[in-house]
């Protein structure tokens, strides 16, 4: 049983001020993730699937290890099976690095061209009804077929390209997990039992 604070309207969990430095670790391997796939996209597939496997393996414990030090009423178990989850998924892609990013790829690649072929029969159906919104769902359909096509006979370089995509969002999910520690750990301060 946790106990809450409550000062000024706010109430803070005291477990949340001695682990506020898990999502400032998360934050930080993703930062470092980021910057090396914005900076070195990685270009072979064992290698792709080696830093995606490693950074699962890594947020899987440190989901697992939160989740087990902050234990939330009714979560705990459920965060503890995501982290595992994690884990095994990371493993799995490191045992198997070829077969499951190709897999993967082309899986994604086959969900945006199928998503571009709705839109752009969307549109058809749309416009036959005279609706006005016929024209952004061709928009969203073409664009998702020119992706979806340039995916597909383009591997290699769209690759290159979705390391950069997932390293930028690395590294902004790594900026927004490191401020929000310090602003968790600031609050957490500046509430004090009475």
């Amino acid at each position: 049983m946790s106990t809450v604070i409550v000062q000024s309207g706010r109430s803070t969990d005291p477990g949340l001020r001695r682990v506020w430095w898990l999502p400032l670790l998360r934050g930080v391997v993703l930062l470092a993730l980021g910057l090396l796939m914005v900076f070195h996209p990685l270009e072979t597939l064992t290698a792709v699937a080696w830093t995606i496997g490693v950074f699962a393996v890594v947020d899987g414990v440190l989901l697992v290890l939160q989740a087990l030090v902050e234990r939330p009423p009714g979560a705990t178990g459920w965060q503890v099976l995501v982290g595992l989850v994690v884990v095994g998924l990371g493993v799995l892609v490191m045992a198997w690095p070829h077969p499951t990013v190709l897999v993967l790829f082309y899986v994604v690649t086959a969900w945006i061209l199928v998503v571009g072929i709705v839109g752009v029969v969307a549109a058809v159906v749309l416009r036959r009804q005279d609706d006005d919104s016929a024209f952004p769902a061709l928009a969203v359909g073409l664009v998702n077929l020119a992706i979806g096509l340039l995916l597909a006979f383009n591997p290699q370089q769209s690759l290159a390209v979705g390391m950069v995509l997932f390293g930028v969002f690395a590294l902004v999910a790594g900026v927004l997990l490191v401020v929000s520690a310090f602003a968790v750990r600031s609050w957490s301060r500046r509430v004090v039992l009475d």
